[in-house]
C-alpha cells in the first residue's frame, strides 16, 4: 500500500504519487519508448515482480503511465508514459541536470548505454527535435535508436523500425568519451573505434546534438554566492 504525507501541500501531494522508490527509475525506463512488463523487469534489476506491478498500478490509477501495445502482428501490451507522465519531462532532465554534478560513482555501479542517452535526450537543446536522419546505435551488446521529426525525440530500445540513416557502432568506453566530447567522431573512425554507416558529418552532428551533462556546469551543493 503506498503511504501518504496526508498534507494538502501541493509538493507533497506530488510525492504521494512520485516519491516511493523505484518510481523515478520505472519512468527512466519508460522514456525509452513503450516497454512490456518483462522488459521494465530485467531493466530495474532488485525492484521484484510484485513491487513492479503494485508500482504500475499506482501509476497508471493517476495517468502517469498507460497501457499499451506494441506494433506487430501478435499485439503485445506494453506500458508508456501517460499523458501526466509527459508533463514529468521537465523534472527528469533537471534530475539529470543535478545528478551530473555528483562525484564520480562507483565503478562496481551498474553502468548502461539506455541510461546514458536517456540523459542525452532529455538535455539536448530544443533544435535537436529536428534531427530527422533515423540512427541505429549499437554500443557493446545494446542497440538503440533515435529520430527527431520536428516536434519531438523518439529514442527506443532495439532495432530501427525502417532501414537507418546513420549507424553507429562502438564499444561503451567509446560511446562515453564520444558523448562527453572527449573525442571527435574523426579521431575515433580514424583509430578504428567507431564505424559509421551513412554521412560523418551526420554522425558529427549527432554528437553535438546529443550529449552527455558536463559534471563542472552541472548544479552541485556548496555555499551559496551572493
Amino acid at each position: 500500500m503506498t503511504r501518504s504525507y496526508e498534507q494538502t501541500c501541493f509538493i507533497a501531494r506530488a510525492l504521494d504519487v512520485l516519491g516511493e522508490r523505484w518510481t523515478l527509475l520505472i519512468l527512466r525506463e519508460l522514456v525509452l519508448g513503450p516497454r512490456r512488463y518483462g522488459a521494465l523487469l530485467n531493466a530495474l534489476p532488485g525492484i521484484g515482480n510484485g513491487l513492479l506491478a503494485a508500482r504500475l498500478k499506482h501509476l497508471e490509477k493517476h495517468h502517469v503511465v498507460r497501457r499499451t501495445t506494441l506494433g506487430g502482428p501478435d499485439h503485445i501490451g506494453a506500458y508508456e508514459l501517460g499523458e501526466r507522465g509527459e508533463a514529468l519531462i521537465p523534472v527528469l532532465k533537471a534530475l539529470v541536470d543535478w545528478g551530473a554534478g555528483l562525484e564520480e560513482p562507483s565503478s562496481e555501479y551498474t553502468s548502461r548505454t539506455a541510461w546514458r542517452m536517456v540523459a542525452m535526450r532529455l538535455t539536448a537543446p530544443e533544435e535537436a527535435v529536428d534531427f530527422d536522419a533515423l540512427t541505429q546505435l549499437v554500443v557493446g551488446d545494446e542497440m538503440l535508436w533515435l529520430h527527431g521529426d520536428g516536434n519531438r525525440i523518439r529514442v527506443e530500445v532495439g532495432v530501427a523500425p525502417i532501414t537507418p540513416d546513420l549507424r553507429l557502432t562502438c564499444d561503451k568506453e567509446t560511446f562515453n568519451v564520444l558523448a562527453r566530447g572527449r573525442m571527435t567522431v574523426e579521431r575515433a573512425m580514424a583509430a578504428g573505434e567507431l564505424t559509421v554507416e551513412g554521412e560523418p558529418d551526420t554522425a558529427r552532428v549527432f554528437f553535438e546534438l546529443f550529449s552527455l551533462p558536463d559534471r563542472h556546469q552541472s548544479p552541485v551543493s556548496g555555499p551559496s554566492q551572493k
